[in-house]
């Protein structure tokens, strides 16, 4: 061949035996979470509160308010009493149905599996709940309007009014690979485990929280192999824990404390203080069905679904210059490409 002889020219001798000779490669797939899909969770978060509060008396504007005192015998006066309380929301989903999906590949000769870009909006279409106790220590106080008398007490928990469950997310973080085995029926039974960050936020106690966990989500399950397509039925649980920021500080928050001798009325205080760095632990499950159709392979310039002469032949045609042949993004079609696509040949 001459050596002036045209670069795709000489490329395409050089690649043939190559070409004909690449390694097959694992079988990939776009999966979609299936309707049927199922997603439970729990998040419990502790936030230390340290702080005063005071009854919402007014002379003015409340005349007819509750009163706060020190001690067991009152004095004069609407007073500041201190306390410390761990806030404690709980975070709830209940069989929502998440939406979401991830890539998937199976190498059918090694039995090699590998997820890659897990993502779920957890919530799905459905609200979250949440549900909020505060345990109170404080030293004994009297309140007047109503009239009680609250003794000291430590570790006194407390029903708050619930909040609202916005966002809870789930996102790969990092590699996913797994082994699968194939059964009798033409099935393969598989185990990976995805690391995740689950997300959730919203608010408790007219004020905002939010964390984020890492953890994993040990998926095994189910691939069935459905034409050029795939159903992977899956089942996966978590457990993680991590620290949540301290939030923004409480000013005069309303905050409604039953009586306790006597019984059956409410104080109704308004609440200050601090807050410390808290924890959040999540437990999950899911139960996620998902469909697969086949991912386009680097290389596959025709849409096909397979890489052959074909894909070469555009490659070829475009080389040197720029467009969909340029499978690295690097701005020109050079050798780079061609060995992504021998890559994926078959």
């Amino acid at each position: 061949m001459p050596l002036n002889a045209a670069p795709a020219v000489r490329v395409l001798a050089a690649c043939s035996a190559l070409a004909g000779s690449a390694p097959a490669v694992a079988q990939q797939w776009s999966c979609t979470f299936a309707p049927e899909s199922r997603y439970s969770q729990t998040t419990r978060i502790q936030l230390p509160l340290a702080g005063t509060w005071i009854g919402d008396y007014d002379p003015v504007t409340n005349p007819a308010g509750t009163q706060t005192r020190p001690g067991l015998f009152g004095g004069s006066g609407n007073v500041a009493i201190p306390f410390t309380a761990v806030v404690k929301p709980t975070a709830g989903i209940a069989d929502a149905v998440p939406e979401g999906g991830y890539g998937l590949s199976l190498d059918v000769a090694t039995g090699a599996v590998e997820v890659t870009g897990f993502t779920a909006d957890l919530l799905g279409s459905q609200a979250g709940t949440i549900g909020t106790d505060i345990v109170l220590t404080f030293s004994s106080f009297r309140t007047f309007a109503p009239n009680s008398t609250f003794f000291g007490v430590s570790n006194l928990a407390v029903p708050l009014e619930s909040g609202t469950l916005d966002v809870a997310t789930a996102t790969q973080t990092g590699a996913a690979l797994g082994a699968a085995t194939p059964n009798a029926d033409g099935t393969w039974s598989f185990a990976v485990t995805v690391p995740v960050d689950v997300t959730v936020s919203g608010s408790a106690i007219g004020q905002p929280f939010a964390s984020v966990t890492p953890g994993a989500l040990a998926f095994a399950g189910t691939i069935a192999l459905e034409g050029s397509g795939v159903r992977v039925t899956s089942q996966a649980a978590s457990q993680q824990a991590a620290p949540v920021p301290a939030g923004p500080p409480l000013v005069n928050v309303p905050f409604p404390l039953p009586t306790i001798l006597p019984p059956g009325a409410t104080a109704n205080l308004l609440m200050s203080g601090t807050f410390s760095e808290g924890t959040a632990t999540t437990d999950s499950s899911a139960s996620i069905v998902a469909v697969g159709a086949p991912a386009l392979r680097p290389g596959d310039l025709n849409g096909d679904g397979v890489v052959n002469g074909a894909d070469l032949g555009i490659l070829l045609a475009a080389w040197g210059g720029r467009g969909p042949a340029d499978l690295n993004g690097d701005g020109t079609v050079n050798g780079a490409d061609l060995g992504i696509q021998l890559a994926n040949w078959g």
